[in-house]
């Protein structure tokens, strides 16, 4: 069990759980049944190896090993991140022995208590309402309120025995009745960070124990991972298991937030040559044709615009003379399947237009949908038995990632096409629900095995492919954000966080509160969308951004929209970075037309700031002051309004304590400021 409490430290903390988590006479923070025995107790008596070896300066990576008499094996890799302080671990099975295993089910990765204490008592209510607090996010459905932060108070959970959560029909960061798999558990002045791992379905469960077994402090037990697993292995087969996370922290929520943030940045998110990715301005555009690319590069170096990379969307692929544009594009999605480039749109395929691309100083972009195609295109008639689902005209099949041969089959495809066109950024789509077509394909008595194989061969494709491409960048789309578990950000990054930003009546709120509600747990991430004036662009701000070559081009015939749209991009570049450092939401983080919104972002290394405020359109209140945080209380700040120039100083004590000020006379309005140290004080 972690315990909670102020004291000792979380990395003391971490370090004295680790000392006896792993041991199989304890209470090891996984669980499962094997032969309809629960893991506790066939585990006190197996044979048990334990290896501990340095992963990096910041990082020991440990593996213990849990031999049972009949063959079956389960191994947990943990790693201690000493940096964060953070652990890791994944469970795995395999079955040594020469026959087909007992059956095993309830297989959860994630299963420990988190201990509270003390307890306040308020009348007859045993807990503090507002001491046990659990925060987390909503998933992706294309909505304006996809990855709001929600929060749950704890000690209802007494009247209600156990909170479920968990994703939806197989993508695990989609939304609706989904929600993301990271959670936040505060108790007072700590708490604890707990995340699952996994590119499928994946649930967990959250009950208030009184007394933990052996402990004289109650509990909040967590208990986790792919549900539904019931299944035996066959003679010499290893399966995996969703991947968990957990940091416990002292101190306040949102520094707590920043820790996660810096964790997931140095940890699970894609570097190149030793220097993180940085996300990019994209200039986005549909399939059409190779002249027609050329043509539009040559668009966008006439704008001045800072893009860095050229982004083509689906409907470069088809049937022959298949035409593709922003204004007629309803025919890509029927056509993925064809995975060959347009012969009659590109007689000499995408290099032309990626070479052009770099030429001009920018990556090229492609869209992919490789795990999905429509029953009748020729990867489905070529090799149907490599995919999933009802083969009838017009269904949408799922590929067997889980088989070896579509897994080669579809890495060669991938692999040469990324060498043939040049590819910088592959952008992989994934636009059904895989859950139905997983589970009817498992054989008798291995429910779960399908599941299983195709996230493993999800992750093993992409791993494979970053290393036969150095220097590759997946961004990770999946229908906008249904894909953004840990796993998965350590692989790639979000460059279009949510297909909201698809529909023309697409709301700055919406995008305001996503750059708060998605950050608390993926750092960095980009939206789409249109630009109308500079209350939406900075709504739409963050690292990464993308605009379509079709505004570039209006632009061009409209001077000062042109010189809008340069002013904007100047805005953004000042601040992209601070996008990757602490973020602080400064006012309650809601999807309501009558609030302000407002976050600050503080680069505490480079001692500098910026915060952006929303006045929303239905808002009666032109002023609000706010507090900042992070910054140095001796040091002085100049701080510059981005839009009328005008400056003033004040120390970092004053910020935080007084307040920085705010008045913005009309609803709809914003405010970017830049704060950065000054000499004059």
């Amino acid at each position: 069990m972690i315990p909670f409490g102020s004291t000792p430290s979380p990395r003391e903390k971490l370090e004295h759980w680790l000392e006896e988590a792993l041991e199989p006479t304890g209470r090891l923070p996984f669980s499962f049944r094997y032969g309809g025995s629960p893991s506790a107790g066939l585990l006190r008596t197996c044979a048990f190896t334990k290896e501990v070896r340095a992963l990096d300066a910041g990082a020991d990576r440990i593996t213990a090993a849990y031999q049972l008499a009949d063959g079956l094996q389960a191994t947990v890799q943990c790693t201690y991140y000493k940096d964060t302080p953070a652990v890791e671990w994944s469970l795995s099975f395999r079955n040594n022995g020469g026959k087909n295993s007992a059956v095993l089910e309830h297989v959860k990765p994630l299963d420990i208590g988190v201990e509270y204490s003390p307890f306040r008592t308020a009348g007859t209510q045993q807990y503090g309402a507002h001491d046990n607090i659990l925060y987390y996010s909503g998933g992706s459905d294309c909505k304006a309120d996809d990855f709001l932060p929600l929060q749950e108070i704890l000690h209802y959970i007494s009247n209600k025995g156990s909170m479920h959560f968990g994703s939806l029909n197989g993508r695990p960061t989609s939304g609706s009745h989904g929600c993301f798999p990271y959670f936040n558990l505060k108790t007072q002045d700590c708490g604890v960070i707990l995340a699952l791992a996994w590119g499928g379905q994946w649930e967990l469960d959250l009950q208030l124990q009184a007394r933990e077994p052996g402990s004289s402090a109650a509990c909040f037990r967590f208990s986790g991972g792919m549900p539904g697993t019931r299944l035996f292995l066959l003679p010499g087969e290893q399966i995996s298991t969703p991947r968990v996370l957990v940091m416990p922290w002292s101190g306040e929520v949102d520094d707590a937030q920043n820790s996660f943030r810096r964790h997931m940045l140095r940890r699970h998110h894609p570097h190149i040559d030793g220097r993180p990715v940085r996300l990019p301005v994209s200039a986005t555009c549909w399939g059409t044709d190779e002249q027609d690319h050329l043509r539009q590069l040559e668009l966008i170096e006439r704008s001045g615009l800072p893009v860095d990379a050229y982004w083509i969307d689906a409907g470069w692929y088809g049937k022959p003379g298949t035409h593709c544009n922003e204004k007629t594009s309803n025919d890509w999605s029927d056509n993925v399947g064809y995975h060959e480039h347009d012969p009659l749109r590109y007689p000499d395929g995408l290099r032309p237009v990626s070479d052009r691309a770099r030429a001009l100083g920018m990556k090229f972009l492609l869209w992919f949908e490789h795990e999905r195609a429509v029953y009748g295109t020729p990867a489905t008639l070529e090799h149907p038995e490599f995919f999933l689902g009802e083969r009838k005209k017009g269904a949408h099949l799922i590929l067997n990632l889980g088989d070896p041969k579509a897994w080669q089959w579809m890495f060669n495809n991938i692999s040469t096409k990324i060498t043939d066109y040049g590819i910088d950024i592959l952008r992989v789509d994934h636009n059904v629900d895989p859950l139905a077509a997983w589970e009817a394909n498992d054989p008798p008595g291995r429910h779960g095995i399908t599941q299983i194989r195709c996230v493993e061969g999800f992750y093993r494709l992409w791993d494979a492919l970053l290393e036969r491409h150095p220097g590759l960048v997946i961004d990770n789309c999946a229908s906008g954000g249904r894909r953004l578990e840990f796993e998965a950000m350590g692989r790639s990054v979000a460059l279009f966080r949510t297909d909201y930003s698809c529909y023309t009546d697409n709301s700055p709120t919406g995008h305001q509160m996503m750059t708060c509600g998605l950050g608390k747990w993926v750092p960095v991430s980009s939206p789409g969308g249109s630009f109308s004036d500079r209350y939406t662009f900075r709504s739409m701000m963050n690292q990464g951004i993308s605009i379509s070559v079709g505004e570039i081009e209006a632009a061009l015939n409209d001077p000062d929209r042109l010189a809008e749209l340069r002013a904007m991009f100047a805005e953004l570049e000042r601040v992209r970075d601070l996008y990757a450092a602490d973020l602080y939401p400064l006012t309650n983080v809601t999807v309501c037309n009558r609030d302000w919104l407002a976050y600050e972002l503080c680069d505490p290394a480079k001692n500098r700031a910026a915060v952006v405020c929303f006045r929303r359109e239905e808002c009666p209140f032109e002023a609000s002051r706010f507090r900042l945080k992070g910054l140095r209380p001796a040091s002085a700040y100049r701080v510059e309004d981005a839009g009328s120039g005008e400056t003033v100083v004040r120390t970092g004590r004053s910020l935080m304590e007084e307040g920085l000020p705010v008045t913005l006379g009309q609803p709809r309005s914003s405010a970017l400021l830049y704060i950065d140290p000054d000499a004059s004080l």
